[in-house]
């Protein structure tokens, strides 16, 4: 009897049954199924050749600008301090997240002065 790839597949799962036994054998194939993505993922990011450098076609600062601008223009409110600021009626736009926490904990510092006050 001549050994095919079947046959062979068939013998190796049979010795894993043995070795490992049938509770195992689950959480040892989940394990290669993990392993062989992982492979495929970090081969493929290989594999893509590096995008190609273009000739600056203007000054970085002139570049740079309108990204700057636009990012300022949009407000992060994923930020847990730019959204505690929006709460407290803090103006975030245009202030770096430094600016925010100062102005954010001033503003906590005097609303706890002014309800320490109060009783």
């Amino acid at each position: 009897m001549p050994l095919t790839i079947d046959t062979m597949l068939i013998l190796g799962l049979i010795v894993l049954l043995l070795v490992l036994g049938p509770s195992k054998l689950p959480q040892f194939a989940r394990a290669i199924g993990e392993a062989v993505r992982e492979f495929r993922r970090s081969s493929s990011a290989v594999e893509e050749p590096p995008p190609r450098e273009q000739p600056a076609q203007q000054p970085v600062h002139q570049a740079v600008q309108p990204q700057i601008h636009q990012s300022q223009a949009e407000i992060d409110t994923n930020n847990a301090i730019v959204a505690a600021a929006i709460k407290e009626g803090i103006d975030v736009r245009g202030k770096s997240i430094d600016q925010i926490a100062e102005e954010l904990a001033k503003k906590l510092r005097e609303k706890r002065v002014s309800s320490s006050g109060h009783m």
